[in-house]
């Protein structure tokens, strides 16, 4: 009786400290909170001063306003682009090769990484010609490509898929290959065959690696969609760019790396959401 009753404030201190640490930790998430709008407010502050003496710096023509435009004149070059439907049309054109390119990149990529990481033996013979293509410059196999597949959408899609497919298939080859053998060995004497394994222990455990890869494999196609619109093809939002730098348009072309931009950050948003959806279960 003695001992239990020495043990008993101990007991009732170990029970009283969550809820301080529970406030503990609620104050930390308020300042980081606090911390994010303060952020925010910063680079939405600073993005307004730039803008503005942008635009004051081109008024006084302190710069060349054919060679730097404004911000008065982007949008003006936008409402012009928007009333033609050339902006419309080319913003088309570069949806359609990112989705495909992407997609293709995707499927591909989360299947070659997940084979390579699984089974050792074929990784032993892809992996050198997987490191040797991705460590390739991009730019010095666009002859190549042009020769294969010809100039016009068909090496667009294969100078895209190129770009992007690389980075899924090591980090998602990567996930997979650096799986515990000794949790692979429990869990193979509870699910039973493999290709269980696999699916219900193995890639959730991934997780975190295919969606880096995925992360990387977006930003690249992005990267390869002006690549190729650059080289091959000359339309899209990318011709639109290289047609503005030839003729002089600064505003036109700031037009098309806002748009590129924009993209790249409402993709970005999204996967954020993904990925949040994808690893609530490792918080």
């Amino acid at each position: 009786m003695t001992a239990a009753a020495q043990d008993a404030p101990s007991a009732a201190a170990y029970v009283a400290k969550p809820p301080a640490v529970r406030s503990r930790r609620a104050k930390i998430a308020e300042h980081r909170e606090l911390s994010r709008r303060v952020r925010f407010a910063c680079g939405l502050a600073s993005i307004v001063v730039l803008l503005g003496f942008w635009q004051l710096a081109a008024d006084e023509r302190w710069v060349n306003p054919l060679l730097s435009s404004s911000p008065s004149g982007i949008v003006s070059s936008a409402r012009t682009m928007i009333d033609s439907g050339v902006l419309g049309n080319a913003t088309a054109q570069t949806a359609e090769l990112f989705g495909l390119g992407f997609a293709l990149s995707l499927g591909s990529g989360l299947v070659i990484g997940i084979v390579l990481g699984w089974y050792k033996i074929i990784s032993a013979f892809i992996d050198p010609y997987v490191s040797a293509l991705y460590s390739a410059p991009r730019l010095a196999l666009i002859p190549l490509i042009t020769v294969w597949a010809g100039i016009g959408f068909q090496a667009q899609l294969v100078i895209v898929w190129m770009t992007a497919v690389f980075p899924i298939i090591i980090n998602v080859a990567a996930g997979v290959s650096t799986f515990e053998r000794s949790l692979f060995t429990m869990a193979r004497s509870f699910t039973g065959s493999n290709r269980t394994v696999l699916r219900t222990v193995v890639l959730p455990g991934a997780m975190p690696s295919l969606v880096s890869g995925v992360r990387q494999g977006l930003a690249q196609a992005l990267i390869g969609v002006v690549v190729a619109e650059y080289f091959v093809g000359n339309n899209g939002i990318g011709g639109l760019i290289i047609s503005a730098g030839e003729t002089l348009d600064a505003g036109q072309a700031f037009v098309g790396v806002i748009v590129f931009s924009a993209a790249a950050l409402v993709l970005t948003a999204l996967l954020r959401m993904v990925e949040r959806r994808l690893v609530r279960w490792q918080r």
